[in-house]
């Protein structure tokens, strides 16, 4: 299989995973390597255009090919595509900035983490793509990228000073509150206290009885709990990660959206968790947070091209 027909195969999605051509793809990493970045560039400079493709989706696969690869030249130009104002990027991505982003830059910044500080940072970015920069330092702790008491030393700016100007932003301290929670938040409790007793964070994303479970489990404890997470791991293989997403799993009798079902159940089920909400329980803090997480991007989603774009299993 030529690297033209290897693209061809990835470009729109046809309801069916195109195994063979991720395999050849992965077998074809350096030759391959230089269309994937092309197309992350293209990506950004025609997104509108992109968007009325409703089929596209070669970008993403891009994202987890050169995540794979530990692509460092993906980037600037991941960093730079998730930077964009609004909502754009996550009608473009679907499920990916809010389940596999932070593992994604995780595997291409090679402990280089200012850019994704300046991610964190950008107060024009989207909120859930400064979650997934915040949750991509959890995951290079949990991989011994990064020292915990960097990550730590970091969140403590962030309670500070560098979130100071965000005083009324409950998503952004909320999530920072739970990606220090993941990994035991003892030296920052007194700047989380203080957060509570403002009543400045969503309780229904996590309690202040979720965060002092997680500091009396300790930072051994805590570490060793999010090893076994998949949603901390390096992402090693595309045909893994991918081929189960709804969009692969068409019905041929009647060509129904499973997203459309997926969304319509929960819609009718107020208690129901998703199957990638119970895959990240820890216990303490993910089943309240992906609830919320869960009825908050429905809500941002409608109007997204999420029908061949979605990874929900």
């Amino acid at each position: 299989m030529q690297l033209e027909e290897i693209l061809s195969e990835l470009e729109n999605n046809t309801g069916v995973f195109p195994r063979l051509a991720v395999e050849r793809a992965i077998a074809e990493q350096e030759a391959i390597t230089p269309l994937l970045l092309a197309t992350l560039e293209e990506c950004k400079n025609n997104l509108e255009e992109l968007l009325e493709e409703e089929e596209y989706i070669l970008h993403l696969y891009a994202l987890y090919l050169l995540a794979q690869f530990r692509e460092a030249k993906a980037y600037p130009l991941i960093i730079d595509f998730f930077s964009i104002p609004g909502d754009i990027t996550l009608d473009f991505t679907g499920d990916v900035v809010t389940e596999d982003l932070p593992r994604i830059l995780a595997c291409v910044c090679h402990g280089n983490i200012e850019p994704i500080k300046q991610l964190i940072e950008n107060q024009e970015a989207n909120e859930y793509v400064r979650d997934a920069a915040l949750q991509s330092l959890v995951v290079l702790v949990v991989q011994g990228m990064l020292p915990r008491d960097q990550v730590i030393q970091y969140y403590d700016e962030l309670f500070t000073t560098k979130f100071a100007n965000e005083p009324d932003d409950s998503f952004v301290w909320t999530h920072l509150v739970i990606n220090s929670t993941d990994i035991c938040p003892i030296e920052l409790k007194h700047h989380i206290d203080k957060l509570y007793e403002q009543d400045v964070i969503d309780r229904w994303f996590i309690s202040q009885e979720n965060v002092n479970d997680a500091i009396e489990m300790g930072v051994e404890a805590a570490l060793a709990k999010l090893q076994k997470n998949q949603r901390y791991s390096w992402i090693d293989d595309t045909v893994s990660e991918m081929e189960c997403w709804a969009c692969f799993r068409a019905n041929t009798d009647n060509k129904r959206d499973m997203s459309s079902l997926l969304e319509n159940f929960k819609s009718s089920n107020k208690n129901y968790v998703s199957p990638i909400a119970l895959e990240r329980v820890d216990g303490f803090l993910r089943t309240n947070t992906d609830k919320a997480k869960a009825n908050k991007k429905k809500k941002m989603q409608k109007e997204s091209r999420k029908k061949n774009r979605s990874k929900k299993k």
